[in-house]
């Protein structure tokens, strides 16, 4: 069975075009799986009208391609976390707090988005922290506008500490390629993330097992999406 893969689209909300964009691929797929690796929102936590307004666009083409039969896997990236009821009752969504471990054709994958594989003192507190009781706590006796304004300092804040992405010096993506061969080496036969931004798909061999290591890449940054079929992975490119 065919899996599109996508990540990193972190759509703005109202005026951004890659919203637009997205709901057109969206709209392309009519059969299979779709995973979402992480950070298709540039924030979401939890329930928020504000939110489910400004994302209205792609909430519609989510719920149109679920009608079309085709299944949604949603794991957690670190701008979206806590997805709330519409992904989990109305879209009827598996989602995916971490890394978990999905079987294609006999296979072992290891799927996630990215984000905890290495994580300083002062990221892993600050995660810790947005997930925390606190936190829900703090956006529960918010207004829903309160909490989108607090989404865009946050969202800002995480933009701040970006690794390099896209450079020569993906600092990012190096992490992912080391974790995915130790991943590779104790057994799995790919390994599957988003959050560096970095599209590709990469044979490794380590501890004397042959494995891949696969990422969409950021759909918004460069319009890329990864496709799993008979057997084989491939970084696709879309220009609708």
């Amino acid at each position: 069975m065919k899996t599109v893969f996508v990540a990193d689209a972190h759509l703005k909300g109202e005026g951004d075009p890659h919203q637009a964009s997205l709901v057109r691929f969206l709209d392309s797929i009519d059969s299979g799986n779709l995973a979402v690796l992480g950070d298709l929102f540039d924030f979401w936590t939890g329930s928020n009208s504000v939110a489910e307004r400004v994302y209205k666009p792609v909430l519609d083409g989510l719920l149109r391609l679920r009608k079309r039969g085709v299944n949604i896997i949603y794991f957690e990236g670190n701008h979206d976390f806590r997805m709330g009821p519409f992904f989990t009752d109305d879209l009827g969504a598996k989602v995916c707090p971490g890394m978990e471990e999905m079987a294609m054709d006999g296979k072992r994958f290891l799927v996630g988005h990215g984000d905890t594989v290495s994580m300083t003192t002062g990221y892993r507190l600050w995660r810790a922290y947005l997930r925390s009781p606190l936190f829900k706590a703090t956006a529960f006796a918010a207004t829903p506008g309160g909490v989108w304004a607090i989404a865009g300092m946050l969202s800002r804040k995480s933009r701040g500490n970006a690794l390099r992405y896209g450079s020569s010096e993906n600092i990012t993506e190096s992490a992912l390629r080391k974790f995915a061969a130790e991943k590779i080496a104790g057994g799995y036969d790919a390994v599957v993330l988003g959050h560096s931004h970095e599209p590709g798909v990469h044979a490794i061999e380590s501890g004397g097992r042959k494995g891949v290591y696969a990422n969409p890449g950021s759909f918004a940054y460069r319009g890329t999406y990864l496709v799993y079929e008979n057997g084989e992975f491939s970084v696709k490119s879309w220009k609708g």
